[in-house]
């Protein structure tokens, strides 16, 4: 298992040495502020910091002789399956029913039924989630989120 952990740490390692060099060709900074090449550059820099400082971690560690299987177990693949199937159903339903009801739902299942946790918190998360952050990007952002192409749901505005 260790030497998994350190082949994906060394994956992540060279995804982040292109990503920087990549970056390095497009313009860093602008007349009006961060360029194309800032966010990248960044990004790259700090996934190649954690990928190292993980790679370091594990090699020092010990092999250890009592770890679980690669693979996850039945209910272990279930979990995952039912995320990829959420996940393509948000990328389904956002320009249907929008945003706000797709990240709602797609919390909720989530957090409740894979997740199982209480109700509050799950309503409380799903809210700020999906209502708050809708609101965030499109009133202080200007970062226009899908609304609902429903004419009912638009009207509620939705």
């Amino acid at each position: 298992m260790q030497r998994i952990h350190q082949i994906a740490a060394l994956c992540f390692l060279a995804f982040s040495i292109a990503v920087v060099i990549e970056s390095l060709s497009l313009e860093y900074y602008t007349k009006l502020g961060p360029g194309a090449g800032f966010f990248p550059f960044w990004l790259g820099t700090l996934t190649g910091v954690l990928s190292f400082a993980w790679l370091v971690q594990v090699s020092r560690e010990a092999a250890k002789s009592k770890e679980g299987p690669f693979f996850p177990q039945k209910a272990g693949l279930y979990q995952i399956l039912s995320i990829l199937a959420s996940l393509l159903m948000v990328a389904g339903l956002m320009n249907v029913i929008g945003f706000q009801l797709t990240m709602l739902l797609f919390l909720v299942f989530l957090l409740k039924i894979l997740g199982r946790q209480s109700i509050w918190a799950t309503l409380i998360i799903a809210v700020l989630g999906s209502i708050g952050v809708f609101h965030l990007f499109g009133r202080y952002l200007d970062v226009p989120l899908p609304v609902s192409s429903l004419t009912f749901l638009a009207s509620l505005g939705l």
